[in-house]
């Protein structure tokens, strides 16, 4: 659909449903189509999506964002939010359908199979097929590409990847406070600091006067508190593809896979 013809829509559907004072935002996301922003009263729909879809999905989109509008956030899409929603039109599904175009990533995995994933975001934890094994399994290691060619991987895949490839079966997750060593070559490498924060993939690590930002594997604990390189995340919103398992943190093989984690859903903000 035309993204004009689609703000148009938006904005009537708004105005329809007493919600006028609300704004209409396009993005770039390419795993979900649509997202409703409580706090700054907007609805988001993805630029991308919208062209690729026909005008009743972007109409079904449309009104998902405003039914959590008129929902609230407590809501989510538990049966106060699907009443809603089917009572202004929508379908009440949680996400697009099946049968919806999707926009591939340029990251492709590739298991010895030959069955593929794509991911939009370069790959930072060790993945296997979930075709060839519903648990992780070495045997079955998706292998990854950019844009069709070999990729220099994520320090912290490579050193995940090195630690399982050596027999290791746990691994220790620091958490803020320890205090860890500096591995990651450069100025500051060898010294002592202590994390005072931890994202996605990477620590802020505090050494003496300054604080600097280093990923997992760029540090190692002192005191027995483990090593940075060896240690993964907790299951975030990283995967936003299907037919991956990744190796679970704190108890060896994940039995339940991630193979189904949903970027769709990210604890922020509901969307489609």
């Amino acid at each position: 659909m035309n993204t004009r013809d689609a703000f148009d829509l938006t904005r009537a559907l708004l105005e329809r449903h007493q919600l006028a004072h609300w704004t209409v935002e396009w993005d770039s996301a390419k795993t979900r189509a649509g997202v409703c922003r409580f706090q700054e009263q907007t609805i988001g729909l993805s630029a991308p999506l919208t062209r690729l879809h026909g005008e009743a999905e972007v109409r079904d989109t449309i009104l998902h964002e405003i039914a959590h509008a008129l929902a609230g956030p407590e809501a989510k899409h538990g049966p106060r939010w699907r009443q809603i929603a089917r009572s202004i039109g929508c379908s009440g599904r949680r996400c697009t359908s099946d049968d919806s175009e999707r926009i591939a990533g340029a990251w492709l995995g590739v298991c010895p199979a030959g069955h593929g994933v794509t991911r939009h975001r370069a790959p930072t934890r060790v993945t296997s097929c979930t075709q060839c094994s519903p648990r992780f399994d070495l045997k079955h290691l998706l292998g990854w590409s950019l844009h069709g060619d070999p990729a220099r991987m994520h320090a912290n895949y490579s050193a995940e990847l090195k630690a399982l490839r050596s027999g290791t079966t746990s691994v220790t997750m620091l958490p803020v406070g320890s205090r860890v060593r500096i591995t990651t070559p450069g100025r500051y490498a060898g010294q002592l600091g202590t994390v005072v924060r931890r994202g996605r993939t990477r620590f802020h690590v505090r050494c003496a006067d300054v604080t600097i930002d280093l990923p997992f594997a760029g540090v190692e604990g002192v005191g027995g508190e483990g090593v940075g390189g060896e240690m993964l995340l907790g299951f975030d919103d990283e995967y936003d593809d299907d037919g991956v398992n990744a190796f679970n943190d704190s108890e060896g093989f994940d039995e339940d896979a991630c193979a189904r984690l949903s970027a769709l859903y990210p604890r922020s903000s509901p969307e489609k």
